[in-house]
Formats: C-alpha cells, sequence, structure tokens
C-alpha cells in the first residue's frame, strides 16, 4: 500500500500549512535531504510532531519519552552500543513482548535486530530521534552509576580535597536537568546546605551538602556566572551558558545573603525551546476557536497575562505559529530571544546601548510591519506605544503581568493608557496558570463528594452539572517511578479568553468596575481560571487540589 505524503499528513495533523510544503519542495529541488528533514530546519514543525505523523503514516502509536522511565530490565536486554547504532530505546518488558521506541519504524534491520537479541516480539512506539538519543544517554547511565550516586561519592571525596568541584557543580546542574526541573535552589541552613529541584511548578527536596562544602559551591557558581566572589553582603545576579546531552542552556544566576549564608537559585532556560501548538498546551476546543478568530483580525492588541513560570511567552509563541509569515510582515522584541522562528524579524533587548521595547516599537513603525510582538508590557511608554500601534493597523501581541484577563484592563489604565484607547486597541485578553496533570501510568479513578468540591471553591452550579448521586468522578494520581511518587507528570495550561466586543468596550470606557466587566463577559459565556480548571478535573486530566492550589 502507498504512503501518504509526510507533508500531507503534518499538514491534517494541523501543523503546517500547505503554502509551508511547497516552500520545503521548492528548497528541496536545491539540497539532497529527505522533505521531513527540510521541514525540520525551516523551523516549520518540531521533531516531535514530525515523530507525531511519521507515526500516523507507519500506523503506529507515537510515545512522549518525556513521561517514560525505562525498567532496567528492559534496558538491560540491548546494551547501550546497539541502541545508539539502531537508534532504539527498550521501555518495559510485557511477558513475551518488549515496547520499544523507534526513530523509524521502516528500519526491519533494526526490528530484526531487536527480536533476535531479546528473542521477545518488539512491541513498536515511534519517537524522534533526538528524544530517543537523548535518553538512551540518561538512561543507560543509570545502568552503570546513577548520578545521585555520583553526586553522593563527589560530595565525600570534595571533603577529602581528592575531588574538583566544578563537576560537583555540573553534575546537580545535569541532575536537574534529567528531572526536567526549571530551577535549582542551593540553601544554606544551620547544620547542613540542601538542594532543591523545582519541578512542575513545585519544589522538591533532593540532596544535602555539608556546611563547609557551600561558600566553595557558591563560589565556583559566581566565577562561571561572571559575579564578584568576593561580595558576600550583597544580592547579585549573573549568568552562564550551559550544554548537556546536545541541549544548549542559558542559566541565570541569582545569590541573596541570608543569616546562613548566601542562596543560590539558578534558573535553567533551554534555547532549543519545543515549538508549541495551542491544543498541545491545553487550551479548551471552544478557546481555540475564539482565539483563532482574533489572531486572524487585522489590528488590534492580544495579551496573555499571569504571572512568572505561567507560560506566557510559550502561548505567544504558539500563536505565532498561527500567523501566515509568508503574507505578514512579522517582527519581534525580546527578552531574550527563546526560541529563533523562520521568517520572522527577531530583536532582543539591549538596555545597554539603550535599546529596549518602546524603543523598539518605535523603530519598527517604519518597517512596515504587519504583526508585532512585544516580549512584555513593563511600563507606560511600552503600552502607550503598544496600544498605538494596535490602533494604527498593526496585529500586537505581548504579555503583561495581571492575575486574571478582567484586571488587566485597570493596570493597562495605571499605566496611563486611556480607557477609549483600551476599549478600541484591545482585541482580547487571554489570563493562565500552569497546573500540574495527572501521571499516565498511576492514575486511578476516584469519586469524590460533590461538597468537597464546593468546599474548595468550585461553584456549586458547575459541580451539581457532573455530579451523580452525590459524588463527582475524578481521577487521581496513586504515586509511581514515572512520577517520583508525586501523582504529577508534566503540565498543561489553565485560561481564561476575554474578548473585547463592543459592550464590553462601552464598559471600558464608562469606567465600569472589573466585576462589572466579569459578570458581562461571563454573561457571553467567558470561562474563568477557576471553571476551565473544573472542566480539567472531571476530564480527568489534573486534580482537584492542585487547581486550588494554584488559582486559589
Amino acid at each position: 500500500m502507498q504512503r501518504k505524503p509526510i507533508g500531507q499528513l503534518l499538514k491534517e495533523l494541523g501543523f503546517i500549512t500547505e503554502e509551508q510544503i511547497q516552500v520545503a519542495l521548492e528548497v528541496q529541488k536545491y539540497v539532497k535531504k529527505s522533505i521531513g528533514e527540510i521541514f525540520l530546519e525551516l523551523s516549520f514543525v518540531s521533531p516531535q510532531e514530525l515523530a507525531q505523523a511519521i507515526a500516523r503514516q507507519s500506523g503506529k502509536e507515537f510515545i512522549d519519552l518525556s513521561l517514560y522511565t525505562p525498567s532496567l530490565k528492559a534496558l538491560q536486554l540491548i546494551d547501550k552500543h546497539t541502541a545508539l547504532q539502531l537508534e532504539v530505546l527498550p521501555i518495559e518488558e510485557k511477558g513475551n513482548r518488549l515496547m520499544v521506541a523507534v526513530s523509524d519504524p521502516y528500519n526491519l534491520n533494526a526490528i530484526d535486530v531487536i527480536q533476535r537479541k531479546t528473542l521477545l516480539e518488539p512491541e513498536i512506539y515511534v519517537s524522534d530521534r533526538e528524544s530517543i538519543l537523548r535518553s538512551i544517554e540518561i538512561h543507560y547511565e543509570r545502568l552503570l552509576k546513577p548520578i545521585e550516586v555520583q553526586i553522593d561519592e563527589l560530595i565525600k571525596a570534595v571533603q577529602t580535597n581528592e575531588a574538583n568541584l566544578p563537576r560537583l557543580v555540573d553534575l546537580l546542574i545535569n541532575s536537574a536537568v534529567i528531572e526536567r526541573a526549571t530551577d535549582v535552589h542551593i540553601s544554606p541552613e544551620i547544620v547542613a546546605s540542601h538542594v532543591f529541584y523545582r519541578i512542575d511548578g513545585v519544589m522538591h527536596h533532593y540532596y544535602v551538602i555539608p556546611k563547609q562544602l557551600h561558600q566553595l559551591i557558591v563560589s565556583r557558581i559566581k566565577i562561571i556566572s561572571n559575579m564578584d566572589i568576593s561580595e558576600q553582603r550583597l544580592p547579585q545576579d549573573g549568568g552562564f551558558s550551559y550544554t548537556f546531552l546536545g541541549e544548549n542552556y542559558d542559566v541565570r544566576v541569582s545569590t541573596v545573603p541570608t543569616a546562613h549564608g548566601e542562596n543560590v537559585v539558578m534558573r535553567l532556560l533551554p534555547k532549543n525551546l519545543s515549538l508549541f501548538n495551542l491544543k498541545s498546551l491545553g487550551f479548551e476546543e471552544d478557546t481555540l476557536q475564539e482565539f483563532e478568530e482574533v489572531i486572524s483580525k487585522p489590528y488590534g492588541m492580544i495579551l496573555v497575562t499571569g504571572p512568572t513560570g505561567s507560560g506566557k511567552t510559550t502561548t505567544l509563541y504558539a500563536v505565532l505559529r498561527k500567523i501566515n509569515f509568508f503574507r505578514k510582515n512579522i517582527l519581534t522584541v525580546e527578552d531574550p530571544i527563546e526560541y529563533k522562528f523562520p521568517f520572522i524579524k527577531q530583536t532582543q533587548v539591549n538596555t545597554k546601548a539603550g535599546y529596549d521595547f518602546a524603543t523598539a516599537i518605535r523603530h519598527f513603525l517604519r518597517q512596515d510591519p504587519d504583526v508585532i510582538l512585544v516580549g512584555e508590557v513593563r511600563d507606560e511608554e511600552t503600552a502607550e506605544m503598544a496600544v498605538r500601534a494596535a490602533i494604527t493597523g498593526h496585529l500586537v501581541l505581548s504579555t503583561l503581568h495581571t492575575n486574571d484577563a478582567v484586571s488587566t484592563i485597570p493596570r493597562l489604565i495605571d499605566l496611563k493608557v486611556k480607557e477609549y484607547m483600551v476599549a478600541s486597541g484591545v482585541l482580547a485578553i487571554s489570563a493562565q496558570r500552569l497546573i500540574r496533570r495527572n501521571c499516565p501510568f498511576c492514575s486511578k479513578e476516584v469519586f469524590v463528594d460533590a461538597q468537597e468540591l464546593i468546599g474548595l471553591g468550585f461553584s456549586e452550579e458547575l459541580v451539581q452539572e457532573h455530579t451523580q448521586e452525590g459524588k463527582v468522578r475524578v481521577m487521581r494520581g496513586e504515586g509511581c517511578e514515572n512520577c517520583r511518587n508525586t501523582g504529577y507528570k508534566g503540565r498543561l495550561a489553565v485560561a481564561e479568553l476575554l474578548k473585547v466586543d463592543e459592550d464590553i468596550g462601552d464598559m471600558i470606557i464608562k469606567d465600569s468596575s472589573p466585576l462589572a466587566i466579569l459578570q458581562k463577559a461571563k454573561e457571553k459565556g467567558m470561562r474563568t481560571l477557576k471553571e476551565d480548571g473544573f472542566l480539567k478535573v472531571v476530564k480527568g486530566l489534573t486534580t482537584p487540589e492542585e487547581v486550588k492550589r494554584v488559582i486559589g
């Protein structure tokens, strides 16, 4: 049977357009590479999206390896050299079958080798090459010597002056990357120092370091971050670039003096951020349709709001992917540029050179733009310039730090943007949070008392809609090896979308209260953050307690 072209499958999955396929085919005339490789090089799709298309083409299932911890027994069935050579990852033995992730499901030789070496029937899943090679490096290391054992040995060796400190710092960062941490905290206390990782938005305690090593580690981090090692009384900021398993990271470092010594926080920012789409981030279908409607408008402002670390930039990037960059001139000013897009003019803030958000917008207007992305509205000048650009025929995308969609309106007015400009310039405001997903491996069905959910702050009307015999069906993770016994693995967005139509605009001009505007928006069908969170709960994606923890 003839295979469906990979470009067609990517289009059916909603990852690329016909125009992008034609551009890739034009490039292929001059570059001797497969069409899939060209899609990747042009950044039209992510490796994961290409793998999903290959999985559909081959009739196999796609597997997200970031969710899986292969069993040691499965890893022992195929040696590391063979795994790397064939680009396969053994995951789990199931009776006479072996669950295996492959990058090329059409490589019959690889499947045959697996069968001969293991004497098991391969159960084939498809993943992208980068994820497979990365997982091989991470998980085969566990067979030789787990990273926590290496860290423990180094701590003991450093105490006897037999090991180097740089290696210990590297291992702490490597361990954080493997655990999918966004931040590393090294916190001194009376007896010892403690290493915490923030994973899926929650702090987890990982390592204890002898007190006498704390300042040595801090000094090492300061040196590579270009900070002053002699200054221990004042807070400092710095940073460095780091590479692990072929992935590049910007590491932002902050130190603060405390009663027991300097506290260090390292934020890990991957440079090769994955391409995202709004659906995979967790946006509901109706919200997606409304988002696509406002994105298609020729001018106006779309704001994504929420606290630090709520995924605002990722959402903006997903929105950018929805815009046809062959037909529109798109310019961005970011701090920093987290992901490089093809056919989009991206610039980075440089405060020392006097290049800030407001300056960028002013100069962008001379570049014949259709779409302007402003990393963040931080001050009055940026706010006014951005709204003016939206009113004068440009689509402007930006972020703002507010708690919900409605409170963004008084925030813009506080930034000296006139009410009539907010009403006529802003198209929509999306507020969001990131909540933890239930672990797909250990989630079990449970029935929660309806009154308990109402007590957690969910509306009685909404709870009653999903109540049967006084109970609501939800899913809850029991805790397993894959989720480090937390019951959660990964995160998804909870969002509310406020569309500023004629009625809402009229209320803004009349200086109506945020509460009145919220009431009107709800009458028009807007779902609040809490309501969207509840929707995720009844779909089995998260727990009521998690929604309460993040949204309140």
